[in-house]
């Protein structure tokens, strides 16, 4: 083949998902021609599609050498930096884009995306209005002022917005959540106007919460977040489930919440750490499960999963609970004698299995292993309660987090914030340690009647949270794992 069939086919098997074979074309096209700036683009497309976003950005690097000025080479850096959490280097070629085609509406509305992720709220309304005035019918222009507005706590501006958007494109899934959302809203206002005689928006405006500049950049719509408490509250003294109250939990923590979501921090880390065997307790559907690579040998844990995904002919599934799994006499062999490299728990969402989860993995881990926990950054105090009364649950799962702390110094714990509800990583296992197992019923009594922290700063540093950046989180995991 040619240059020009060899780039017609990479990108063929680019968009039929065949990314492995579309690199390999793309190596081929630039063997040929070294100077091809829109081959290394392609290239990077394919990394990012795959979550290596430091190759694509070495792409995208390369093709700006050749073409240095591509205002879309510059966005698709941009881009790239963004998805990694380099937010400062991204907004900064964002705005070279710009610089360069200054009347391109994607380039705005991207920025504005990464401005409110920044926390640079009025910055970002001026770049999507800049983006609405140059296409007027890119709903996510007018989703995105809605989002900086919920933000900010103006439930009027934020619905004006709303309503553009759903008017252009009310099938788009994301406008539908926002419908759902303000459904909840309205008749939150319907029952608020009733019971207090005034409007929400009037009680919002007048909550003085005395944040400091940490919780406002984590909790900027507390405001709402009490009102919403006040409505599941009374829900609760009728012993009812509010189950429209399910997305507006995710719409809430969407705004809480800056960065991807858990599932993208597990897939960087699976990238990164490259395991040889992994373990997952509570599959479900398969949906994290299947992001393990082809080569790392995967064992998954469910009593009743309901696979949709498809799995590699390395993984094997046990149909029984982590308890009855692990009572088996030779764990090990299932993975060829090797110890577990890399382990997430999503099981049971009460703090003395997922205890008794770890205890159990620790022991056929290595040393320089990491382990995950899904669910322990809930939203708010009746979300994390023991006792299930909404949908969006994340139970107690998070006492785990300062029972490591005092019982297991010797651990390296930190939670980071990924949306819906946070993901802990742990570090510097120790398979011999016998301590929580000694300690197992002593520390499940202390802990079993913990309180809820209300004040955000605390509840962080009890949770050891830390911002949801990926070149953050992977230089914390080369000092923790020794892992380049």
């Amino acid at each position: 083949m040619n240059v020009g069939e060899l780039i017609r086919s990479a990108n063929r098997l680019k968009r039929e998902g065949k990314l492995d074979e579309a690199i390999a074309e793309y190596y081929r096209v630039i063997e040929l021609n070294p100077n091809f700036a829109w081959a290394y683009s392609n290239l990077g497309e394919v990394f990012v599609k795959q979550g290596n976003l430091e190759q694509a950005i070495d792409c995208y690097s390369n093709s700006l050498k050749i073409n240095p000025n591509s205002s879309l080479l510059f966005y698709f850096w941009g881009e790239a930096l963004s998805k990694q959490g380099d937010l400062e280097n991204a907004v900064r070629y964002l705005r070279k884009a710009i610089e360069i085609k200054p009347n391109f509406y994607k380039f705005y509305n991207s920025l504005g995306q990464l401005l409110t992720q920044q926390g640079n709220l009025y910055r970002a309304i001026t770049n999507y209005r800049r983006a609405i005035e140059l296409n007027s019918k890119n709903a996510s222009s007018y989703l995105g002022c809605c989002y900086v507005y919920l933000c900010l706590g103006n439930l009027t501006k934020a619905k004006e917005y709303f309503i553009s958007a759903f008017k252009l494109d009310p099938k788009n899934a994301k406008v539908k959540l926002y419908a759902n959302f303000f459904t909840i809203m309205d008749g939150l206002a319907a029952r608020i106007k009733s019971e207090f005689q005034t409007d929400i928006q009037s009680l919002i405006d007048n909550l003085s919460p005395h944040e400091t500049p940490k919780e406002k950049c984590c909790r900027k719509f507390r405001k709402i977040l009490k009102l919403v408490k006040t409505y599941e509250e009374l829900a609760l003294q009728k012993d009812l489930m509010i189950p429209e109250l399910h997305e507006f939990h995710f719409r809430i923590t969407d705004i809480v919440l800056e960065g991807g979501d858990y599932i993208s921090m597990l897939k960087n880390l699976h990238l990164f750490l490259k395991p040889n065997t992994y373990i997952e307790i509570g599959i479900e559907t398969g949906r994290t499960f299947q992001l393990a690579s082809s080569s790392t040998i995967s064992i998954g844990i469910d009593p009743k999963p309901q696979l949709t995904y498809k799995l590699s002919s390395n993984s094997k599934v046990f149909t029984m609970t982590s308890d009855e799994f692990f009572q088996s006499p030779d764990i090990l062999a299932e993975f060829k004698g090797q110890t577990v490299d890399f382990a997430f728990i999503d099981g049971l969402h009460l703090f003395e299995q997922v205890l008794k989860d770890f205890v159990n993995l620790e022991k056929y881990s290595s040393k320089n292993a990491v382990v995950c926990f899904h669910d322990t950054l809930p939203l708010d105090e009746v979300t994390s309660r023991r006792r299930r009364s909404t949908r969006f649950w994340t139970g107690d799962v998070w006492k785990i987090i300062p029972i490591l702390k005092e019982y297991r110094p010797d651990l390296k714990v930190f939670t980071v914030a990924t949306k819906p509800t946070g993901l802990t990583i742990v570090t510097n296992l120790d398979p011999n340690s016998k301590i929580l197992s000694k300690n197992y019923d002593e520390i499940v009594s202390k802990y079993l009647n913990l309180n809820w922290v209300d004040n955000l700063e605390s509840r962080y540093e009890m949770l050891s949270v830390v911002n949801n950046n990926w070149l953050n989180i992977k230089n914390r995991l080369k000092f923790a794992t020794g892992h380049k």
